[in-house]
């Protein structure tokens, strides 16, 4: 898009690319003003409702005035690229990503002083667009600008993008909308989220700034989105004893796993960010950084955020405990454990079904293939902590779960009139001590011809094995694919593109070889095609092409075109464009311009 307009817009250059837009460096030369412009991909625009919901969140973005938000000018529809896009205030400066790479490099976390600024300064970005209805739900370092000209003031950027981009986003990857990095429990398990999940998510950039790690660290995002929903909050004076106390109590409880128990607005952490900022500034203000026998968050205080941030909203103060240690009583399960455990299965029918339905993928070799349809009823059962030796075992809550797949089960029958549910094509079971009590799948007779089963634990219920190795590896599949980056670097492509590969023959056959990167997050599956774009220029008689093997992330994969050239060569190169996409159709990356000089000689 360089060198050319976007409605009354001059396009200078590219500043960067994501997953749904792609935004330039503009000139609009009636106001001598130089702007943003957030392009959208044009796949979004397959969805129905996204031009309604993208002019309704655009107006509303447009209304958030405040030093800390980006300001939106302008949106529209650009006929020649068939994209909307928005035009917004053009931050001379860099995002808190690149300022991580600063400091990683100099092997050092961002300064205390600076990592506390950043923090209040976008809480009271967040304080504001909360009071105004607004919710983020995409919180990140990319996210957060740092302006050079006005002394590294925070701006917060992409407000309304994730549920603008919502709609199409459940439609092609499952639901999950934002980063897993940043990403809260309730956001990884599908729900919406609300003002206390963009805290979350600050509660992980603070972490970020003031130990130079991530809380948690995984291969997979889907592993990313587990430990977030799981594992304990770990301590930044774990990383850094000579960080404060009190720090370490904010950060806890803004990374709480239950909404309930973090912040209630983002104006009652910008007060405890100043009471911690006036410590260490030697204010009088004095805060208790004992240890006490329960973890405290900073004493209130009176002080307000300036003018330019929305008033104290009605809060509930929340009391942060410490970490559980070993209790005689099974802990109760999380609410939101349950839900995403439920969650998880849903994805598992919807995405496991359609591949089933393909014959490829992993689910026929874990299944086999049967053409009847099972009805299968499922209970859910939490894990519960291991109890002490000298606990009484206590029944686990459950919540029953009904799904009808296509997914084909093998019952294999026993002298008994009990069943075992065995997935079929898996290594023989090794000599292990048998659990007691293991789960029994008791038969129902109804009158359908159907056989329901219901999956029934003991109190002292222990998950066999080979059960849990098809939910992890089901799971894996399809919720990771959900999380997905698709992107990809060209390596080498021979000949070179354009003018520097030279002039070529008319109605002769050209080969050109693309050495691709796979630079995004996930592999790219069998029958992952580049694909000729209708309508963007000279096919040159090209087919679609199809990779015949899968490519790893930060693996290399050689494309070879076979294209045939015009009768009537060109001063200039004639270009088409072609897309690669995944079997499911998700575009990978942007699309690929081949330009090819063609004479007669």
């Amino acid at each position: 898009m360089k060198n050319r307009k976007i409605g009354k817009y001059e396009i200078i250059e590219r500043l960067g690319r994501g997953g749904m837009a792609e935004v330039y460096r503009a000139y609009h030369a009636n106001l001598d003003r130089y702007v943003a412009v957030k392009v959208m991909h044009k796949f979004l625009a397959d969805d129905d409702e996204f031009a309604t919901r993208f002019e309704k969140e655009a107006q509303n973005i447009a209304r958030l005035k405040h030093p800390h938000i980006v300001q939106v000018y302008d949106f529209e529809y650009d006929n020649t690229t068939e994209s909307y896009y928005m035009v917004m205030e053009l931050i001379d400066g860099v995002t808190l990503k690149e300022y991580f790479a600063e400091y990683e490099q100099k092997g050092q976390p961002i300064p205390l002083e600076d990592a506390l600024r950043i923090s209040r300064e976008a809480a009271s970005a967040l304080a504001y667009a909360h009071k105004s209805g607004m919710i983020h739900r995409d919180v990140k370092p990319a996210n957060l600008m740092l302006d050079s000209k006005e002394g590294h003031r925070v701006v917060l950027t992409d407000f309304g993008i994730a549920k603008i981009v919502k709609g199409s986003q459940m439609t092609v990857t499952g639901g999950l909308v934002g980063t897993p990095a940043y990403m809260s429990p309730e956001q990884g398990v599908g729900e919406t989220g609300d003002e206390r999940s963009d805290l979350y998510s600050l509660g992980v950039i603070m972490f970020q700034m003031v130990t130079g790690h991530l809380p948690y660290d995984a291969e997979t995002p889907l592993a990313l989105i587990m430990k977030h929903l799981n594992d304990p909050v770990p301590s930044i004076l774990e990383l850094n004893p000579q960080l404060p106390k009190a720090l370490d109590d904010i950060i806890t409880r803004l990374m709480a796993k239950e909404p309930d128990e973090r912040y209630a607005s983002a104006n009652e952490l910008i007060d405890d960010i100043r009471q911690l900022e006036a410590m260490l500034t030697g204010d009088t203000t004095t805060i208790n950084t004992t240890t006490p026998t329960k973890r405290q968050v900073l004493p209130k205080d009176t002080t307000s955020e300036s003018d330019i941030d929305s008033p104290t909203l009605p809060i509930r103060k929340v009391v942060v405990q410490p970490k559980p240690t070993p209790i005689d009583e099974p802990k109760k399960p999380s609410a939101v454990i349950l839900f995403g455990m439920a969650f998880i299965f849903a994805l598992i029918v919807l995405i496991g079904g359609y591949l089933v339905g393909m014959n490829v993928g992993i689910f026929p070799s874990i299944f086999g293939t049967n053409a009847n349809p099972t009805a299968l009823s499922v209970v859910l059962v939490d894990e519960t902590e291991e109890p002490t030796p000298s606990s009484t075992p206590q029944p686990t809550q459950t919540r029953a779960v009904e799904m009808t797949t296509e997914v084909p089960v093998v019952i294999i029958p026993s002298e008994t009139p009990t069943y075992t549910l065995t997935p079929a094509n898996t290594a023989p079971p090794t000599n292990t001590p048998r659990p007691t009590n293991t789960p029994r799948l008791t038969s129902t007779p109804t009158t359908a011809p159907t056989e329901t089963l219901t999956l029934t634990p003991s109190q002292t219920f222990t998950p066999s094995p080979t059960p849990n190795m098809t939910l992890t590896v089901a799971v894996e599949q399809t919720a990771t694919y959900a999380a997905c980056i698709f992107d990809y670097a060209i390596i080498e492509q021979t000949p070179k593109d354009g003018r520097e590969g030279g002039f070529f023959r008319t109605n002769s056959t050209y080969t050109r070889r693309l050495t691709l990167l796979n630079t995004g997050t996930c592999a790219w599956e069998v029958n992952t095609s580049l694909r000729f774009i209708t309508g963007s220029g000279q096919s040159f008689g090209s087919t679609p092409i199809l990779l015949r093997e899968a490519v790893d992330v930060g693996a290399t994969v050689e494309i070879e075109m076979v294209l045939r050239l015009p009768s009537v060569g060109s001063q200039e190169p004639l270009s088409g464009q072609w897309q690669l996409r995944t079997r499911g159709q998700l575009p990978i990356g942007e699309p690929i311009t081949i330009r090819i000089l063609v004479a007669d000689f």
